[in-house]
C-alpha cells in the first residue's frame, strides 16, 4: 500500500554556520542571525523561523542540542537530543513554530558545523 506523505519544509533560505571555533562546552544559543545565507553571503535576517536543521558532528563524543534556548550554561543533557556524527530535522512540521536552538559540543575543540533552512516570510 503506498501512503501519501506531505512534503517536508525546508524553508526559502539555506543557511550555515560553523560552530567550531566555539570554544566551550556550555549550552549556546543559535538563531537565525547567527547563520549565514549560502546563497548571499551575508548574514540571515533576525527572527527568522527554523524550517529545516542540520547538524555535522566530526568531534570526539556526542553534542547535544534542543529546540528551545537554554536556561543556562550549565543546563542538563538528560532528555536531550544527542548527536553522534549527523542530525537533521524538518522543524518546520511542529506544532510550536521555533526561533531559538540550543547546542552543547562534547568537548572545546570539537568541529561542528550547523546547517539550516528558514522561510523568509
Amino acid at each position: 500500500m503506498i501512503q501519501a506523505q506531505y512534503p517536508a519544509k525546508a524553508g526559502s533560505i539555506r543557511a550555515v554556520i560553523d560552530l567550531s571555533s566555539v570554544s566551550n562546552t556550555d549550552w549556546n544559543n543559535l538563531t537565525s542571525a547567527d547563520f549565514v545565507d549560502s546563497t548571499t553571503g551575508a548574514a540571515c535576517d533576525s527572527g527568522l523561523k527554523f524550517e529545516w536543521l542540520g547538524f555535522y558532528n566530526a568531534g570526539t563524543g556526542n553534542m547535544f542540542i534542543k529546540y528551545r534556548a537554554r536556561a543556562s550554561a550549565s543546563d542538563s543533557t538528560a532528555n536531550e537530543l544527542a548527536v553522534i556524527t549527523w542530525w537533521d530535522d524538518d522543524l518546520g512540521t511542529l506544532r510550536t513554530p521555533i526561533s531559538t536552538v540550543a547546542y552543547k559540543k562534547a568537548s572545546a575543540s570539537d568541529s561542528v558545523i550547523a546547517f539550516a533552512g528558514f522561510s523568509a516570510i
